[in-house]
């Protein structure tokens, strides 16, 4: 669950993080939000990727391996799982009621910089509830009381909403039956919210018909088991369901042989998105231009 988290104003001149591309800081405030209390997070690049970077053309491992490289984070296994860890996460993120994962290795304990104990620790949960002295919802996006229109002597109305999205009123058509009511105004402002911040909405329609065809198999349609849409659209469920349809899109992302060499001598990682499949086949000029031999070395009396 991402949480709402403090940014101290001397992160922008810190020289590890300035020394990181955009990207990569862009990427580190957000793995700040997907972090439990004491900074470890699940190492799920394409999660983290839906979550944080939706709308970027952006190759995650690479930056995951930049921030690596960096030392400002850290992955690990824990208990069959790839979890990452961010360094000195602790002395700068102080929530009143910490939920995290208790970790027994004192090395990762330190990189964090935690001080809670290792024992009964309260448990990473999946509630969907501010901690104490987070931002309350009738302060986020979409809450609080509607405005109001006056017009002079007339009693205020409320303000006109939208017109629906076209692809909101497919997603109603697509939807699984269900026993009870669907409360779709809420599910509208999350849609809403959601292609808002870069989902693309086929990717939920998409997520859509596979919850139909899951609830189909089950036998639930037309029951109190298939949830109102409002509170799919805010699980962990759609999410996988959103990642899965992301995963199997046919449309390849590509970046230019520009960008690829240029992440490349930044990260010293060849991205899957680039034109080839290794460096070896970039223009010659490129690599010239960047300092770089076609073996990925860099040249002699080249810029770092």
């Amino acid at each position: 669950m991402a949480r709402i988290r403090s940014i101290h104003p001397g992160l922008f001149t810190d020289e590890a993080f300035a020394g990181l591309s955009m990207a990569a800081r862009v990427l580190l405030l957000g793995l700040w939000t997907e972090s439990d209390d004491q900074g470890v997070f699940d190492w799920k690049p394409i999660t983290l990727k839906m979550r944080i970077m939706p709308a970027d053309n952006i190759d995650i491992p690479v930056l995951l391996a930049e921030l690596e490289n960096a030392n400002v984070i850290r992955q690990f296994l824990h208990e069959g799982k790839q979890l990452g860890a961010v360094r000195n996460f602790c002395k700068f993120q102080k929530p009143k009621t910490p939920k995290y994962r208790p970790l027994t290795s004192q090395e990762l304990r330190k990189y964090v910089a935690s001080a809670y104990p290792v024992s009964e620790a309260p448990e990473v949960g999946q509630d969907r509830f501010p901690q104490k002295g987070e931002m309350s919802p009738q302060m986020e996006e979409e809450g609080g009381r509607k405005e109001e229109v006056r017009e002079e002597g007339t009693c205020p109305v409320a303000k006109a909403r939208p017109s629906a999205h076209l692809d909101f009123v497919e997603l109603k058509k697509i939807y699984p039956k269900r026993l009870g009511d669907y409360k779709w105004a809420l599910a509208e402002r999350k849609f809403n919210s959601l292609v808002k911040t870069g989902v693309d909405p086929k990717m939920v329609l998409a997520a859509a018909r596979r919850l139909t065809e899951t609830h189909a198999k089950l036998g639930d349609i037309g029951t109190q088991f298939v949830p109102m849409p409002a509170s799919w659209l805010n699980s962990e469920d759609f999410l996988d369901s959103a990642v899965t349809a992301f995963e199997s899109s046919t449309e390849p992302i590509r970046i230019s042989w520009d960008e690829a060499v240029s992440q490349f001598k930044r990260t010293g990682h060849w991205s899957r998105h680039a034109p080839a499949s290794d460096i070896g086949q970039a223009p010659p000029e490129l690599l010239a231009k960047y300092g770089l031999l076609p073996d990925g070395r860099k040249l002699e009396g080249a810029s770092p």
